[in-house]
């Protein structure tokens, strides 16, 4: 005669799928935390965390006006930030996205530039230049630096004197 029993019925089969569940996560802890210790042991870990040494604060550099890019062209002229009107515009593809730009410029200020004439340029430039993008184009980190170089190329051919060109804020929409 054969009873069903307690093993034979679904919870039994339950119970056993449950304990076979606990042993089957507690050997496989067993065997991550065993991989652990030997790779710390392998790569000379000693477990103790290293404790850093207080350093001396070094003297700060003394800060001149000019940054790299200007160093590298040789001049002695004195450095000046140009802030640009924020350019709202819709762009190429997609139809409906729109984008807006806060930047501004670093010129070499040697006395005879304009600077809201040159700001007034350049904004038209970048609004120009805006509504040719597509949005797959400055999408990411390599897209924001291929248009800040873009931007920059833009200004520095309007005006010799732009150093540089500053993308402070851009939102699409």
């Amino acid at each position: 005669m054969a009873d069903a029993g307690t093993w034979g019925d679904d919870a039994g089969a339950k119970k056993r799928s449950m304990i076979q569940t606990v042993i089957a996560v507690a050997i496989l802890t067993l065997v991550a935390g065993a991989g652990g210790t030997l790779v710390g042991w392998l790569t000379g870990g000693t477990g103790a965390p290293a404790t850093a040494e207080p350093v001396a604060a070094a003297p700060a550099p003394a800060l001149s006006p000019r940054s790299d890019i200007a160093a590298a062209e040789g001049s002695n002229l004195p450095l000046r930030l140009i802030l640009l009107k924020p350019v709202v515009t819709n762009i190429y593809a997609p139809a409906n996205a729109w984008l807006r730009i806060e930047a501004s410029i670093v010129v070499e200020d040697d006395g005879s530039i304009d600077a809201e004439i040159l700001a007034a340029e350049i904004e038209a430039d970048t609004l120009a230049f805006l509504r040719s993008l597509q949005l797959a184009q400055v999408e990411g980190t390599r897209g924001l630096l291929h248009l800040r170089d873009d931007l920059r190329e833009r200004a520095k051919l309007r005006s010799p004197a732009v150093v540089d060109y500053l993308i402070q804020a851009m939102v699409a929409e």
